[in-house]
């Protein structure tokens, strides 16, 4: 879904692209693997040299030892292959691509990784917002091929590590349940969830991670691995909100399902004079909703133009219901008063999802990527996309001067030709009520998240939008709780360890030297 694009749904309901604010998370799934013994990150040069000692022959043979496909740079499907979903990583270039059918065939790429040591990247959905989903001359283990969707029994489902979102959502909507993700429909599940996973129905049901029942895994020594409360315990725990690459390659997760019944959407928007009373009434009034209503806030900035602020809302409640809350955040005191643009709308579960990853007017086939490779379809329609992104926690409400602040910061970019903007996503609820070291994903006091964004052509130059981006997100800091979402990786984060896990980075350490000794999943700047 194109992240400015307004989606038409429900009888003409006009929902703002909120796929950054409910989940479009991009994270791998995996992450980069070192030859045992590394210690840290591994560079891309030494990641290439590695490789470029590792024989034809060798790369022939664990070729032929795959059940899946490997895809090297001599084959034709390479170009497509090696790519992510956003477009700033082209250039990379791994050394190969195994698109693996099942735990056995992670296990041989482990091991080949280890006796050339060749750096490994896992890739899910290809969605990581620091590229660590691939690299070059790494062997990048992809798990689309694991996309099965299993019909729910005694209330869980099984779905392989590679299923796409909008595949989980189609899978499981005949059977009158979901599971709650994000609104990216090529993002994978297994990285969605193994970072922690929110969207338009975590107010009501947690996030993805907190569905999570169960998990399969090869570990580093090539191990596969069932843990849940009652076995590996402790990995367990760690998966749900720091399992991205750091204890080994997932393949499939087991969640509890939840029911999927009719829903509204609600999509409102103001003058930008009236901005910051938006901003004042809606933080006061998101993450105060009932459990069943979920609301985003988005401020845009416009080249050229004047910004815009918009508001959007989907609730599992009834239409006269959201009517009287949406009523309330306009007509509260020192609220914005009556919107310019007000549309309610009720609609049907998976109608609501299709909206949401921008699929309302094609089949399932057609909301995938375009290709022969797992994880694409010869129907796919789906494009890729240019941008970079930061995000902050909000353990309060903004001041007068925080407001301001973020509205100026909104002006700035529409004056500088920037197309960006920050979304401003409720939490609270079911979340909140998860206790904070009860999972890795420790952010369970805050009021909302916010994601601050900036895109541009796939041929122009990042320039002015990424200095926007970080000009922007140090501004508000000080304004912030200083936490970050560990799904939109940021490779800027110097404290990145506090930032993503808080009280639990010491647990998570002990974890990682208990299944990961010798390091063998640390190539990315920010492993455990």
């Amino acid at each position: 879904m194109k992240r400015r694009t307004l989606l038409q749904a429900g009888g003409g309901l006009a929902a703002t692209s909120i796929a950054l604010a409910t989940g479009c998370d991009k994270s791998t799934g995996g992450a980069g693997a070192a030859p045992a013994g590394a210690s840290g990150a591994a560079t891309t040069a030494n990641a290439a040299s590695a490789a470029a000692n590792v024989s034809g022959a060798s790369w022939s043979a664990l070729g032929k030892s795959l059940d899946g496909k490997l895809i090297r740079a001599s084959d034709a499907a390479y170009a497509s292959a090696r790519r992510l979903y956003n477009t700033r990583y082209d250039s990379l270039k791994p050394s190969a691509i195994a698109y693996v059918e099942h735990p056995a065939d992670i296990a041989e790429c482990l091991a080949f990784a280890r006796r050339h040591q060749t750096p490994v990247a896992i890739r899910s959905g290809g969605h990581s917002y620091a590229g660590w989903s691939s690299g070059n001359g790494k062997l990048i283990i992809d798990v689309s091929s694991l996309s099965k969707v299993s019909a729910p029994s005694g209330g869980t489902t099984r779905i392989g590590a590679g299923a796409k979102l909008i595949d989980v959502y189609e899978g499981l909507a005949p059977h009158g349940v979901t599971v709650p993700g994000g609104s990216c429909p090529t993002v994978g599940i297994s990285g969605l969830t193994l970072g922690g996973g929110h969207g338009v129905v975590s107010r009501a049901y947690g996030l993805t991670c907190d569905s999570l029942v169960g998990a399969t895994l090869v570990t580093a020594d090539g191990k596969t691995v069932d843990c849940d409360k009652s076995q590996h315990s402790d990995l367990f725990w760690a998966l749900r909100g720091a399992g991205n690459g750091n204890f080994g390659v997932v393949t499939e997760l087991r969640f509890r399902t939840h029911p999927a019944p009719p829903a509204v959407m609600a999509y409102m928007t103001w003058p930008w004079s009236k901005a910051a009373k938006v901003l004042a009434s809606w933080q006061k009034w998101g993450p105060a909703q009932a459990d069943e209503i979920w609301s985003a806030c988005h401020l845009d900035a416009r080249p050229g133009g004047t910004p815009g602020v918009s508001v959007a809302v989907f609730s599992l409640g009834t239409k006269r219901d959201l009517q009287n809350a949406v009523d309330k955040l306009a007509d509260q005191p020192g609220g914005p008063g009556p919107a310019t643009t007000v549309r309610i709308n009720p609609i049907g579960y998976l109608d609501a999802m299709e909206a949401y990853a921008g699929c309302s007017s094609k089949t399932t086939a057609q909301c995938h990527t375009p290709g022969s490779l797992p994880g694409q379809t010869g129907a796919g329609q789906l494009g890729r996309e240019t941008y970079a992104a930061r995000s902050h926690f909000f353990d309060r409400a903004l001041s007068t001067a925080g407001i301001r602040t973020l509205m100026d910061q909104i002006e700035t970019g529409s004056r500088k030709g920037v197309n960006g903007n920050v979304a401003l996503t409720a939490l609270g609820g079911a979340i909140n009520r998860v206790g904070r070291t009860d999972t890795a994903f420790v952010h369970r006091g805050s009021l909302f998240l916010a994601q601050y964004l900036a895109s541009w052509p796939a041929n122009g130059s990042p320039g002015t939008r990424t200095a926007w981006l970080d000009s922007f997100h140090s501004a508000m800091r000080r304004h912030s709780s200083g936490a970050a979402y560990q799904n939109y990786t940021d490779p800027s984060l110097k404290d990145w360890k506090t930032a993503y896990y808080g009280p639990a980075a010491g647990r998570l350490t002990k974890v990682k030297q208990t299944y990961d000794p010798q390091r063998l999943f640390s190539t990315f700047p920010q492993a455990l």
